[in-house]
């Protein structure tokens, strides 16, 4: 039995005001570790493919939608109702069909104005889609009700549905996911914030499926116990930007509508009024108020009401195929992602498996973004976790990346790092288990690779620097896959097991970038300054050494005295900022020096700079991949990538305070309109090597050994 299902089981034995109690508990510890995917996940705005925009142009479609659980909220409706009339807006009210007596007067009243009526399942009691049999039986009785109704719409109860099961009734549109919640347990996350179309069997039953893209209002007000409408507006105009659907689904059950002192498991109902004068003011006239089955035919026009076969249309479409029971996301082209146990598209693994990647570390985001695209287009489901770190998460949002927040970094000093990989590794293995990919890839994550040890799943390491330390049989992993740099290093370490791709690192993921010169806007920068992008020291690195760090400082102290340089610094952490703000004041105040208010795109910073200075390999590779002028402070043990980069110009290494006078030189640099194509051979390689180790367990360029 699941926890959803354990949870409807004992909750009429639980007092109500109890149940709130416990899910506020549970829901403020679970808030600040979903914060990346709640309420906004940056990955649901992306539009369908050939999305041409709502009707007349409109900015964004505003879909009100109200579930009445009990008699009691029945008997607010009209309440309801009159607000959303009196304020000129239309709305639909979903009923339990045997939970109360539904009025058929209301119907009808709700019918005669405008407004449209759904069914809720048939009892509020979370057990539709417990199990095939109880649908069977209630399936019947559910395209009864929407026929007395002339209903053409269905919400589950418990926002708790499975897709294939929904062919059996006779609706237009469904409306039982959201594109994030993750306080709703055992439901379906569509991960879009547009409407899409089910082909949900051979019987041609589709349905147009309208995730809810505002946060419930029980979950705001009773069990966040918000007192504003911030994150209702924040939300809102993220989805107006982005030209979405905005569907909001609130309760008249829960809405305190008298002015009385309100129960524990009520709000004051001028919240929801407040809310639609914010829409009705800030975005008078730029968007469309259809009722849910208007949209829902909109949608269902829009994309013909068919889909193909594979990974959807690109239109909005996705193909149910089996058991696609589970949580899951939509992409926003249409690909339906359901864990549990589906065929085809949808179910566990994916047509050809599923390969597990981990984010350890702010330079593995921009390095995996292809590789994931490329592994998918190739049939292969992409299980994805990162570690609170550096910028990990900030990038991984900015690139709309998919990802399960596990674990975060543990601080510089050698003992507790050290048995803070083995923590992390133990917060990995329950959803390692649960998703059972067939390979874990990462760039250097220890945590993954001790997982994936004691779990037996075969590992790889992607790896461009030759003196990382593994601990001995506990972090080494089954596979290593280097720059053909690398090949006579590891040809003389017998025990190892590698593979090779052309270049280096970053020729992976370069070569998709495109410059955009809004960042110098963005930083207030002007192209008459002499940029210069600094990263400082990893100090919190295994191999950082003490040199490095005076080396930087005097960097800095030297740099700083030049009247052309603005500096634009990235540092690692919350201590490294500290630090430089503190040690350099005067640079801040005169804005020489910023730092970035929020993470931005590295590589765009790289192009648009006339010179880099990194004490950290990964940037000094990047600014040399981009052909931008690059000076190393990094005094650690030098690897081969930038030995070979040194000795073909692309890299100048600054061995003391004498080199940062006679070998950096400060001028503005000509940058072409485009970087160089460096092409895509080492990415198409990387990914060629691991999925020949999925399906064969040997590469294929032969100098594994």
């Amino acid at each position: 039995m699941n926890l959803r299902d354990l949870y409807y089981d004992v909750r009429p034995f639980i007092p109500r005001p109890l149940q709130v109690v416990l899910r506020q508990q549970v829901a403020a510890a679970r808030r600040k570790s979903v914060a990346n995917r709640w309420p906004i996940d940056a990955g649901a705005a992306l539009a369908p493919l050939s999305w041409q925009g709502w009707p007349d142009k409109k900015k964004f479609a505003l879909v009100l939608t109200h579930d009445v659980e009990t008699a009691a909220g029945q008997a607010k409706c009209r309440n309801l109702l009159d607000i959303d009339r009196a304020m000129g807006f239309r709305s639909s009210f979903n009923f339990v069909a045997e939970g109360y007596e539904v009025s058929a007067a209301l119907r009808r009243y709700l019918a005669d104005n405008g407004f449209e009526a759904g069914v809720h399942g048939i009892l509020h009691d979370g057990k539709d889609f417990k199990s095939r049999q109880i649908f069977d039986r209630r399936a019947p009785k559910i395209n009864r009700y929407l026929k007395e109704w002339q209903a053409v719409g269905f919400r589950a109860p418990a926002m708790y549905c499975k897709f294939d099961w929904l062919q059996e009734l006779d609706i237009e549109y469904d409306a039982s996911t959201f594109d994030t919640d993750p306080f709703e347990v055992g439901s379906i996350t569509a991960r879009t914030i547009f409407p899409f179309y089910v082909n949900a069997g051979a019987n041609g039953k589709g349905f147009v499926e309208l995730p809810y893209t505002l946060p419930q209002d029980f979950t705001l007000f009773v069990i966040m116990r918000e007192k504003t409408l911030e994150i209702w507006k924040r939300k809102l105009d993220w989805i107006a930007e982005h030209g979405g659907m905005a569907l909001m689904l609130t309760h008249p059950d829960y809405m305190n509508f008298n002015g009385d002192k309100a129960l524990v498991d009520q709000y004051p109902a001028g919240l929801y009024e407040q809310f639609l004068d914010y829409v009705r003011s800030k975005y008078k006239d730029q968007f469309w108020n259809p009722l849910p089955k208007e949209i829902a035919r909109f949608w269902r026009a829009r994309t013909g009401g068919s889909s193909k076969n594979g990974n959807g249309s690109g239109n909005g479409h996705i193909n149910v195929n089996g058991n696609g029971n589970g949580n899951g996301h939509i992409n926003g082209n249409g690909h339906i992602k359901v864990n549990g146990n589906g065929n085809g598209h949808i179910g566990g693994n994916g047509k050809h498996g599923r390969i597990w990647i981990d984010l350890d570390n702010s330079p593995h985001v921009p390095f995996f973004r292809p590789v994931v695209e490329k592994l998918e287009a190739r049939g292969f489901d992409v299980l994805l976790t990162a570690r609170r770190c550096s910028q990990v998460c900030g990038l991984a949002d900015k690139f709309e990346m998919d990802y399960h927040l596990v674990g975060q970094h543990h601080g510089k000093h050698k003992i507790i790092k050290a048995a803070g990989l083995f923590v992390r590794a133990a917060e990995l293995a329950p959803l390692v288990l649960r998703e059972k990919p067939a390979l874990a890839l990462s760039h250097g994550s220890r945590a993954q690779i001790i997982a994936a040890n004691i779990l037996g799943i075969p590992s790889i390491q992607v790896l461009d620097y030759e003196h990382s330390k593994h601990i001995p049989f506990v972090s080494t992993p089954k596979y290593l896959i280097v720059p053909e740099v690398l090949k006579d290093y590891y040809t003389r370490q017998h025990s190892v097991r590698f593979f090779t791709y052309p270049g280096i690192k970053e020729d992976v993921y370069v070569p998709f970038f495109k410059p955009d010169v809004s960042i110098l806007n963005t930083l207030g920068l002007s192209r008459e300054d002499i940029i210069i992008t600094v990263r400082p020291p990893a100090v919190e690195a295994h191999y950082h050494r003490q040199a490095s760090e005076e080396l930087f400082e005097a960097a800095m102290d030297y740099l700083g005295a030049i009247d052309e340089v603005k500096m634009v610094m990235l540092p690692r952490y919350d201590s490294q900022e500290k630090f430089i703000k503190d040690r350099w004041p005067e640079l801040f105040s005169s804005q020489k020096m910023i730092i970035p208010p929020k993470v931005v795109d590295g590589l765009n910073l790289i192009w648009f700079s006339d010179l880099v200075i990194s004490g950290g390999g990964t940037m000094n590779r990047e600014a040399s991949a981009l052909g931008v002028p690059v000076y190393s402070i990094f005094r650690g043990e030098m690897g081969e990538v930038d030995r070979y980069l040194s000795a073909n110009s692309k890299l100048v290494m600054i061995g003391d305070d004498s080199d940062l006078r006679t070998k950096i030189r400060i001028v503005r640099r000509e940058r072409p309109k485009y970087p160089e194509n460096i092409g895509h051979a080492a990415l198409d390689t990387l990914v060629d090597e691991v999925i020949s180790l999925v399906k064969n367990g040997n590469g294929t360029n032969g100098v594994g050994k």
